[in-house]
């Protein structure tokens, strides 16, 4: 039951999509609600593209407050600007997503600026699309996705390499975040900028390095670039592990996972080290088995063929989207 409090709260309404739809139910709690409906003069000076004329928002927005049972509580008034009727009108909340929380401060400032009582912000979790990245007009106007968040389009991946073994690696981790008919892969070779093999922090740049020059080379074309970059971390003196790391970008910040690392024997960490060499020539000239990166790598070839590097990569692009799934699906705040 709708308590005995006026709500506030704003936007543009290009489509009324599964976040929209949370700041709705929220209005529940509310026996009067003040919606601010962007102006198309708003909408052109703000360059919000994509979007539809005023009253196509409207009316959409006002079926919507209908099938939540909202209408006969809600009133709609054109805004101007993001402060335009909550700075001044008599409310006692202001219902915003977790990301404009800050706009609703602001609103808060100039309403204790101009006498009137401090706004409770109620902040409501974003709402993810099925391709972990939250959910947006733009890419429901362009096909990505429908207003509930569910793919319409496979979800594009740029990696920073052509080696078959990482390009099998993520392409089995990516089925089995998003499925396989999900999914579109596509891979080529980027500089990492760091040593052959590298060691410690500087793997985790090489990783970056790749994923950003994947990002340029799909002109942000793609929903994440992917950056994979092997090296040795020094556990102890004379221990070395060999570890992947993956970098996920999607234009915006990167996420890191490990994959499962092993011990490599110190001879070779020392050889590798001060001939500037990496572990595949390393092999390469241990096992004569020329490419080995590209094949079983040193993993499969020390473990007898029981495991692969197809493994590692595997692991370390699952972990890598760790921080995503928990923000999309547990509503964490992980950053």
């Amino acid at each position: 039951m709708a308590g005995k409090t006026h709500c506030i709260i704003g936007g543009t309404f290009t489509y009324v999509h599964a976040g929209h739809v949370r700041l709705l139910v929220e209005c529940n709690n509310f026996s009067r609600i003040t919606i601010g409906l962007t102006s198309d003069a708003y909408v052109r000076a703000h360059k919000i593209y994509p979007s539809f004329p005023y009253q196509k928002r409207l009316a959409n927005l006002k079926r919507n407050l209908a099938h939540n049972s909202l209408l006969a509580r809600a009133s709609i008034v054109k805004i101007e600007s993001e402060s335009d009727v909550a700075d001044r009108l008599a409310a006692d909340a202001i219902i915003v997503s977790e990301e404009t929380e800050n706009a609703a401060r602001k609103i808060n400032a100039a309403r204790k600026k101009n006498g009137l009582p401090q706004l409770k912000i109620v902040a409501v979790p974003l709402a993810y699309a099925d391709n972990l990245q939250k959910i947006s007009c733009v890419d429901i106007f362009h096909g990505k996705y429908d207003v509930r968040g569910k793919l319409l389009q496979p979800v594009q991946v740029q990696a920073g390499t052509d080696n078959p073994t990482k390009l099998a690696g993520a392409k089995k981790a990516l089925e089995r975040i998003f499925s396989k008919r999900n999914i579109s892969i596509h891979g080529h070779k980027e500089d990492s900028r760091v040593s052959h093999h590298p060691f410690n922090r500087e793997t985790f740049a090489g990783a970056k390095n790749r994923a950003h020059a994947a990002w340029k080379r799909a002109k942000g074309k793609c929903d994440y670039s992917l950056g994979m970059e092997s090296g040795l971390f020094s556990l102890a003196k004379g221990l070395h592990v060999d570890i992947t790391i993956c970098c996920i970008y999607d234009g915006k910040r990167e996420t890191y996972g490990t994959g499962m690392g092993f011990v490599v024997p110190e001879w070779i960490a020392k050889k590798i080290r001060a001939h500037g060499s990496d572990l595949s020539r390393v092999m390469a000239e241990t096992a004569h088995v020329k490419d080995i990166g590209r094949k079983q790598g040193a993993l499969g070839w020390f473990s007898d063929g029981k495991m692969h590097r197809r493994e590692q990569v595997e692991s370390s692009v699952m972990c890598a989207f760790v921080p995503r799934l928990a923000e999309a699906k547990k509503e964490m705040k992980y950053f």
